[in-house]
């Protein structure tokens, strides 16, 4: 569910898109994607170990990556151990603290600051070429930066995006206005054109598509300025297109029932929706214009973790395995949509399933979730901010300012100053 869903983020951050005139050139073709160099077959031996807690169907795609990948090294071996989520992260962290635990750790993208901060996991940045990082995509590239290092890399991404009923709405709106228009179109008897979330974490990514930010790469605040004002009078404006959600089911509840056009919610719903309305009615979208920029969500990730301890041909066989994993093949294996179904975390992948290419697109006009540990002071505040705002009809900048000074101060108990 949507609202447990934010509960979930909120807690774990507490305890982080999109012409010629007369005779048009020929277009230079584009070059495939560099991939980095990989240590020749006969020279790269070693074990793999490798802990993650991943489903069946995920397992499934899972072994055929390590297949391709033996096919290609034929001595590097591998001891994979499935660890119950709940479990996972003190299981690693008990283990790598005292100079053990697996090579390589499939885990969530918001343990990665606590795992580098301890000396857990190690900074990949020596050991990737530029060429590589630039075939990631950069909001997903993004949520694995910290303090200037590379923590992990992003396996495969999820987040927020605008999903359609083509039943309702045929065409997808190419800017904020558009989709207005198409959604009141839409609106009649029990059907509504858009009902549209507008809760924090389902809304604070379009403060990014418009050309303002919520926090300075350091984590301290930074909407408190004319774009934070711009931000929220968007958000304020949902009301045109229908109804709007703060973290309720309601609009999904429609969305299901075939009664709402348009949405915006998370990739993890996608199978939900497919099931509810038909694969051949749902349609993710590009996220629209809006001015000069454009509306957004936050992408996240599931990463893949080198651990710090790991030495010699185990470390360098982690390392080409997990370089690897975000190849083409590997990325390819892993969409399979009847196994993991993963969306992928690079460019360029030939995606075989309509609606996860539609959220590779989408992802194109993403924001990187902030998993640092100073987003823990954001939420509680900046909920209060835009309620105030919505709801008792507070000014923007006042309601942003308290935000602001709430923030700073929680940020510095965050930092123990």
């Amino acid at each position: 569910m949507k609202k447990t869903l934010w509960l979930v983020l909120s807690g774990m951050l507490v305890a982080a898109f999109v012409l010629s005139a007369c005779a048009k050139p020929t277009p230079t073709p584009t070059p495939p994607p560099a991939q980095p160099t990989q240590p020749p077959a006969s020279t790269l031996k070693g074990t793999v170990s490798l802990w993650h807690a991943w489903k069946e169907s995920e397992i499934a795609s899972l072994n055929e990556v390590i297949a391709a990948f033996q096919a290609e090294y034929p001595d590097v071996k591998f001891d994979i151990l499935y660890v119950p989520f709940d479990d996972l992260r003190g299981k690693f962290e008990t283990a790598a603290s005292t100079g053990g635990g697996p090579a390589v750790l499939i885990g969530a993208a918001d343990w990665g600051p606590a795992f580098y901060d301890a000396g857990l996991v190690a900074d990949l940045t020596p050991h990737l070429s530029a060429d590589f990082l630039a075939t990631i995509n950069e909001a997903a590239l993004g949520a694995v930066e910290y303090k200037g290092a590379l923590i992990g890399l992003p396996q495969t991404i999820k987040g927020v995006v605008m999903y359609r009923n083509k039943a309702i709405i045929p065409e997808a709106p190419k800017t904020w206005e558009d989709l207005v228009a198409a959604a009141k179109a839409a609106t009649q008897g029990d059907v509504v054109g858009a009902n549209l979330e507008y809760g924090f974490f389902f809304s604070a990514a379009h403060l990014n598509g418009i050309g303002g930010k919520l926090m300075e790469p350091n984590g301290d605040p930074a909407f408190n300025n004319e774009k934070g004002v711009e931000w929220v009078n968007l958000l304020v404006s949902f009301k045109d297109a229908g109804p709007t959600e703060y973290y309720t089911d309601n609009d999904v509840n429609l969305f299901k029932a075939g009664k709402a056009g348009i949405i915006i919610d998370g990739t993890w719903n996608m199978g939900a929706l497919v099931e509810a309305i038909g694969a051949n009615n749902l349609a993710i979208d590009p996220w629209p214009a809006y001015k000069g920029g454009h509306l957004s969500g936050y992408v996240q990730t599931e990463n893949i973790y080198l651990n710090a301890n790991v030495t010699g041909d185990d470390q360098k066989a982690a390392l080409a395995f997990i370089q690897f994993f975000l190849s083409p093949k590997a990325q390819a294996l892993l969409a399979d949509p009847t196994k993991a179904a993963h969306i992928p975390a690079i460019k360029g992948v030939e995606v075989t399933d309509p609606l996860l290419k539609q959220a590779v697109d989408a992802f194109a006009l993403g924001t990187a979730f902030p998993v640092i540990p100073e987003m823990g002071a954001y939420w509680g505040p900046m909920d209060t901010a835009l309620k105030s705002v919505f709801d008792e009809g507070a000014d923007p900048a006042a309601a942003l300012q308290q935000a602001y000074d709430s923030i700073v101060a929680k940020i510095k108990e965050i930092r123990g100053q």
